[in-house]
């Protein structure tokens, strides 16, 4: 191989790595199913990125009723959220272990939540959606908003990936 090959592969390697990267988000985005999450905001400036809020859904508190599997099986574990329409919002249905075959669903790490009993009432379930950043200036303004009435979370969702798209007051 001579060098000017090796140089277009060691250029090219890195190129399509950053490229394969976009592929799950963009093809989530164009063609996964659209659902509304309602959300709780907090912290809304980071002084590096600029202005986002930070969202919490109501889907991210799972209650131990709705996980039908041990322990071992559930904590700092990725099972799959399946998902259901009450009303205008998503809700969850039920967890498993395997890739529902249909249906809206969402893959998410789970962690064990405390109540002040010292007691694992929930689950917390991480689904990688928590933060969507805005227009500098009016992230201060999303949060307000957020604590008088709430929030409505845009999310797309393919295969069990989820790409937060929209954020507006409910």
């Amino acid at each position: 191989m001579n060098k000017k090959m090796t140089f277009l592969i060691a250029v090219a390697i890195p190129l399509f790595i950053l490229l394969a990267m976009t592929i799950k988000p963009q093809a989530t985005v164009l063609f996964g199913q659209e659902i509304l999450l309602e959300t709780k905001a907090y912290d809304p400036t980071d002084l590096f990125r600029g202005d986002y809020v930070a969202v919490n859904f109501a889907i991210t508190d799972v209650p131990k009723s709705k996980v039908n599997l041990p322990l071992d099986k559930v904590y700092n574990k990725n099972l799959y959220v399946s998902l259901k329409q009450e009303g205008r919002y998503y809700v969850v249905d039920q967890v498993s272990e395997t890739k529902p075959k249909q249906g809206v669903y969402l893959k998410g790490k789970f962690r064990e939540s405390f109540n002040e009993l010292g007691q694992a009432a929930t689950y917390r379930v991480d689904y990688s959606l928590d933060k969507y950043f805005v227009e500098q200036g009016s992230g201060k303004k999303l949060e307000q908003e957020s604590i008088q009435g709430g929030l409505i979370g845009t999310v797309k969702v393919l295969g069990g990936y989820g790409v937060l798209t929209g954020i507006a007051q409910s």
